[in-house]
């Protein structure tokens, strides 16, 4: 998405050049997984064909809410002030899809199942910094819609999970 993703060891996903404005977060595009991480799904392809379907292929991602908090704050946070300062957070309701994270990711998981993935899961690592109602809008709203992940092929994966990192259920 040209913001200069990188990784630090042990910090996780850092960006170069951090989303501050709503208009940047406005200009951003939605990749073809296919084209951008063609590399990845490669390696789909080849680890499902040496697993020879003895053991299940997991594919994943973060939620959108978790890859959004790493665009705005250029990395991991303390206090994500400068995801929940972001008018888009502040002012409600939220947008239908900010950034078009919900798209985005659900590219990507359809492109890993399209290349074997047998189940995906969502990473909900930082839904937790939000207050409950917030949570409930910005988070978990768009995970369910990626519950309903599948190809207009048909191909769908077996099993999706949804993992929340912190106190918060699974609905």
């Amino acid at each position: 998405m040209g913001l200069g993703l990188y990784f630090a060891d042990g910090e996780g996903p850092k960006f170069e050049r951090p989303l501050r404005t709503e208009a940047e977060i406005a200009r951003l595009a939605v990749p073809d997984p296919e084209l951008s991480l063609g590399y990845v799904m490669d390696a789909v392809r080849e680890i499902r064909k040496a697993l020879a379907n003895r053991i299940p292929l997991i594919g994943f991602s973060g939620s959108p809410f978790t890859l959004a908090c790493y665009m705005v704050e250029g990395g991991g946070s303390d206090d994500f002030r400068q995801i929940k300062t972001m008018p888009v957070l502040a002012s409600r309701p939220a947008a239908p899809d900010p950034a078009g994270q919900c798209k985005a990711v659900a590219d990507y998981l359809n492109a890993q199942i399209a290349a074997g993935a047998q189940a995906v899961m969502i990473f909900d690592t930082w839904g937790g910094a939000l207050a409950d109602g917030a949570y409930q809008e910005f988070s978990l709203a768009y995970m369910r819609r990626l519950s309903r992940v599948s190809r207009g092929s048909g191909r769908r994966a077996r099993a999706l999970h949804r993992v929340h990192e912190g106190w918060r259920p699974v609905a």
